[in-house]
């Protein structure tokens, strides 16, 4: 049977591809983060640098011994979440991680009132490798609650503001757009429709944007309570934890402070007359008064319309980072040797693109629908 270069091969990250293997894996998980548990559990505060670095590292065994269950999971759902065995293998994994995460809610917090006791400790040279991840916890304590509070948080994450995302990429992943192209009728997904933005065919454009909108704003009460139920949900989370303002989580998760962030958006906003400037001069170049919406990612009149085949894509992508880097471009490469890129346009996939790393492979898995075009290449 020939094999399909632009699916990937998810039985990489498992021993057993049989769902009850990774359901087992799973069990394996909850069981052992529990045993983390009553190992350390009221016991961090008096550790020592080399106490600390055994936890942590023994924090990361358990990790690494169970991401591929859990990535493959996450990996089946992403890219067909009309699948049955997808499906009950992602609740699986999300309570798993539920589990997981209330088991080990006290490593942070104890932690986190280890060191700031003992502010010093978090450069001791024995725990180098860690100490980005320790500055982050430390920067924390002021916003960490009880135990028995961050455990009812998770809870209340799993089935309330991570079920809010689910059911809306769930949402967007099914839609069926019934579109006419070169007098045909046909029904293609949402990940075929990106691509179709970059079509010479204005009238084709127009009639993706009507239909696409259309359709989706039958669903407006789905797409506005799930908006809704998030923004509120991290408003009140700011409140319950006392984040200066609502910035402050992304901040500290992104590394970051505000002051970079707001000289940023004072370049944006500076700059505004400079794309003002270069959509004025795409219209007149397009013999339009004005560019509608769906002509902002439109060719130029009269420009070749290329496309790009996955082979094509792949020798432009391994050479383009190979000049940057030859380690980097064997990486890049050896990605799509082993098949970790999945750009089959399909019903029920992740909308968008995404990246996801793959600690104990040393590698990492790409999501993307792929429509041949320059911006796929560029995904």
């Amino acid at each position: 049977m020939a094999v399909d270069e632009m699916v990937w091969d998810l039985s990489q990250l498992v021993d057993s591809t049989n769902p009850a293997s990774i359901l087992k894996q799973l069990e394996n998980m909850v069981s052992e983060a529990e045993g983390l548990r009553n190992k350390y559990h009221g016991k961090i505060g008096g550790l020592n640098s080399e106490g600390v670095l055994e936890l942590l590292e023994f924090k990361d065994v358990l990790t690494l011994k169970f991401e591929g269950a859990v990535r493959y999971g996450q990996f089946m759902y992403g890219a067909d979440s009309t699948n049955e065995t997808a499906k009950q293998l992602s609740h699986a994994v999300r309570n798993a991680l539920m589990k997981t995460g209330q088991a080990l809610a006290f490593v942070d917090i104890e932690l986190g009132k280890l060191f700031a006791s003992n502010p010093s400790l978090v450069k001791d040279r024995a725990l180098n490798i860690y100490r980005h991840y320790l500055e982050r916890i430390l920067r924390r304590v002021p916003h960490m609650l009880s135990e028995t509070e961050e455990q009812l948080i998770i809870t209340k994450d799993r089935n309330g503001v991570n079920s809010w995302e689910t059911l809306h990429g769930d949402w967007l992943s099914t839609r069926m757009f019934t579109l006419e192209i070169k007098g045909k009728k046909t029904t293609v997904p949402f990940g075929q429709i990106a691509g179709l933005y970059e079509s010479p065919d204005r009238d084709l454009r127009r009639q993706i944007s009507t239909i696409v909108h259309g359709d989706l704003g039958k669903d407006e009460i789905v797409w506005a309570s799930a908006m809704r139920a998030i923004c509120e949900d991290h408003l009140e989370m700011c409140k319950i934890r006392n984040w200066p303002n609502p910035m402050t989580q992304s901040l500290i998760d992104n590394d970051v402070d505000e002051k970079n962030v707001n000289s940023l958006m004072k370049t944006i906003q500076n700059s505004t007359g400079m794309y003002q400037k270069y959509l004025r001069m795409k219209a007149k170049l397009m013999g339009l008064p004005k560019l509608a919406d769906y002509d902002l990612r439109a060719p130029l009149p009269k420009s070749p319309e290329k496309t790009y085949s996955w082979m094509e894509a792949r020798r432009e992508i391994s050479s383009a980072y190979k000049k940057f880097d030859e380690q980097i471009g064997e990486w890049t490469d050896d990605m799509y040797s082993k098949h970790h890129i999945d750009g089959k346009v399909r019903k029920g996939k992740s909308p968008g693109a995404w990246c996801a790393d793959w600690l104990s492979g040393k590698s990492a898995y790409i999501l993307q629908s792929y429509n041949e075009r320059i911006t796929d290449v560029y995904t």
